[in-house]
This record gives structure tokens, sequence and C-alpha cells, in this order.
């Protein structure tokens, strides 16, 4: 078997072994790609409220309605938008590592949105049956917990990088003449169904496999944590940099909420021009407040982070996109390569088209399979029925 051969046969059994997981994130990242600027048109009603001539009620006091009215239950975070017409938007949420299914693994999780001008509860979610969570959810683990699940989509995405590169050594003509770039570079319409469906496989592919790849190992820096770091190697010039620890509160419980209020007034005077805020509250006592001051609304990686002391308000530590060192640069940078966002809408509608042709190539893939398979038949057959009798 020559080494073509060889490759056929790898591009061929990795393709059927992970097709139906390609399939699906193919058309769930496609759904997916613009969240952003669908969510504002289907949940209009929670999103939006009407701007009041007064100042927004304190933060802490909204976390507490927010609290309330989840029972009780610990909000983890809020996201506030600049804009004085938008809701704020808190979360509550507790998972459960050992879930075997999507359903174990969120114990429950909510969305609370809130008017911040009087504090009137607009719109309590269940999150773990809202449609774009549900898409998120198969998305990145099939519905499966964090155990099973990442493991399957990172096998699969494993297999589909494999079947990138060996699908581009497939794809590449043999001679650089007029006819071999017709091949590989255009469909044929005018051709059978089966021509046209291996072109479809083979050129598509072709068009595809660049943002392909940067969105499949985007995907796996998440997956798989040799891969962060070896992405962080890279970024940091072949240089081996630790990762930014975590900071803890200096400070005791001194039996006051108002570090929240302050954490925020601070950081808003701090980032005057952010489009939004993004305040992660901590779980344990000695954790601190996290903020993210975002710059843009077309990307995330182009902000500040902070860290507060929960109980003070005090300024721990912080860090704009341009002072992280190359390995936090490029882990703060990847979503936006997976989604495309890093190229703004454009940038998006790229890679919701690329999404639909990875969720075709399992698909037309197949069927090259399968049409090759029932030729061999036929021969076979035909070579039985004009066989001379002895």
């Amino acid at each position: 078997m020559n080494i073509k051969k060889a490759i056929t046969q790898i591009h061929l059994w990795l393709g059927l072994t992970s097709g139906l997981v390609v399939f699906i994130l193919g058309l769930t990242g496609a759904t997916y790609a613009f969240v952003d600027e669908l969510r504002p048109v289907f949940y209009a009603d929670r999103l939006y409220i009407t701007p009041e001539e007064k100042a927004v009620l304190p933060l802490s006091t909204l976390l507490s309605i927010a609290e309330k009215a989840v029972d009780n239950k610990s909000v983890t975070r809020v996201e506030i938008s600049s804009q004085p017409d938008r809701t704020y938007m808190f979360r509550s949420q507790k998972l459960d590592p050992e879930g075997l299914t999507y359903w174990d693994y969120y114990k429950y999780y909510y969305r609370v949105y809130v008017n911040s001008y009087t504090g009137k509860v607009v719109k309590v979610e269940n999150t773990k049956y809202e449609f774009f969570q549900l898409v998120l959810g198969l998305h990145m683990r099939m519905l499966f917990g964090e155990k099973v699940g990442h493991f399957v989509v990172g096998g699969a995405v494993l297999m589909f990088v494999i079947l990138l590169f060996s699908g581009l050594v497939l794809w590449w003509p043999k001679k650089w003449t007029k006819s071999g770039r017709e091949k590989s570079f255009h469909v044929k319409w005018d051709a059978s169904s089966k021509r046209v469906n291996y072109d479809l496989h083979n050129v598509l592919g072709f068009y595809a496999c660049i943002f392909l790849l940067v969105t499949s190992l985007s995907g796996l820096v998440w997956v798989f944590e040799w891969m962060e770091n070896s992405a962080r190697f890279i970024a940091n010039g072949a240089q081996k940099v630790e990762k930014t620890k975590p900071i803890l509160s200096d400070t005791t419980f001194s039996g006051s909420g108002s570090g929240v209020d302050k954490a925020f007034l601070t950081a808003r005077k701090r980032n005057p021009e952010a489009y939004s805020y993004l305040i992660n509250f901590p779980p344990k006592a000695n954790g601190t407040i996290n903020i993210s001051a975002y710059m843009k609304n077309w990307n995330r990686y182009d902000r500040t982070q902070e860290n507060y002391d929960r109980y003070t308000g005090k300024l721990l530590r912080g860090a704009s996109f341009a002072a992280l060192n190359g390995g936090d640069q490029i882990y703060q940078l990847n979503y936006d390569l997976h989604t495309g966002s890093v190229m703004a809408l454009p940038g998006k509608i790229l890679t919701f088209f690329a999404s639909l042709i990875a969720a075709s190539l399992p698909v037309t893939g197949f069927v090259i399979w399968w049409g090759r398979g029932k030729k061999k038949e036929k021969r076979i057959v035909k070579k039985k029925v004009f066989e001379p009798r002895v």
C-alpha cells in the first residue's frame, strides 16, 4: 500500500468514526454563531427597559433582589450593559462535575433580569431549558456531563483536525494544469450527481480548511490542558511562563455588603469607555470580585480584567489585554478565534458558512464511500453473472 492509499484509509475511517459528532458540531456552531445578534431580537421583552431620569439602584441591592427571585440561591455573576435601556442580567447556577448527562450536570441554572432603576424583576429564566443554552450544551458536550462530553467532543475534533490535513493531501492536484485547477477549485454543477457530491466534499472542504482548522484548534484549547499549555508556550515565544495565579482577599468580613458597590463604582471610573461589564462574585470567603470591562460590543478579548477585595472594594490587581503576556493574550483571544468575532461581523459570517460546510463534509463523504461500496458490489455481481462455466 502506497502512502496516498494509506492516507485515504485513515481519512475514511476517521471520517466514519467522527462523522456524526462533527455533523452536530457544525450545525450547532452555525446556529450559535449569531447568538449575540439573535438574543436581543427574540428576548427583547427581558433585555430592554425604558430608561428613567434617576440613578440606578446600588448593585448590592439589585443582587439581593435577584437572589430572592431564585429562592435565595447563590448568584454567581452579573452582566451589565453601559446602555441605559438594558436590564441587569444575574446568573444563578449549580453544577455537578460527576453528572453523566446535561440534565445531571446542571443541578439548576437561572438568569434573573432586573430593572436597575426600580428593582423590578422583569424575568426569571430557567436557562437550563433555554434554546440557545441547549444548543451550546449540544455543541460543547453533546448533552453529556463535563467528564464524558468534553472528551467525546474533544476526541471527534482531534480526528477532524487530522481529517483536514489528510483531506488537503488528497485534494492536492497531481498536476497544476488548467484541467487540474478546474477539478480542484470549482464544482462542476452540470455533471452527474455523484460528481457534484464529490466536488462539494473536495472543493468546499478546501475553501473552508483554514477557518475550520482555527475553529478546531481553538476548541481543543478548552478541552485539553496540554493543548492550552502548548498554545501558551508558542505564544510566549517557546518559553514557559506560569499562568497568572488567582489573587485572594486580604481582609476579613466586615459585616457590610458595600464592597460590591465600591468595586463596581471603581471599575466604571477606571474604564469609562467600556461597552459592558461582567462581574463574577466569589464563591469562597477569601475570593475576590472579578470584573471584566469589555471595550467593544463585537469581541471579548479587548477587555480589562480587575480583581477587587470582596469586603472593602479595594482594587487588588488589574490588567488590560495589551499588558498581558503572550500566553494570557492567546487564551483571552481564544473565544473570538473560535467564533470568528476576532474579525467582527465578517468573521462571524465566514465562520457561520465554514460551520455549515463542516456539517456537510461527513454527509458528502459518507455518500462517496457508500457509492464506491455499491460500485464494487456491482462489479462482483457482474463478474459472477458472466463467469463461464467449466
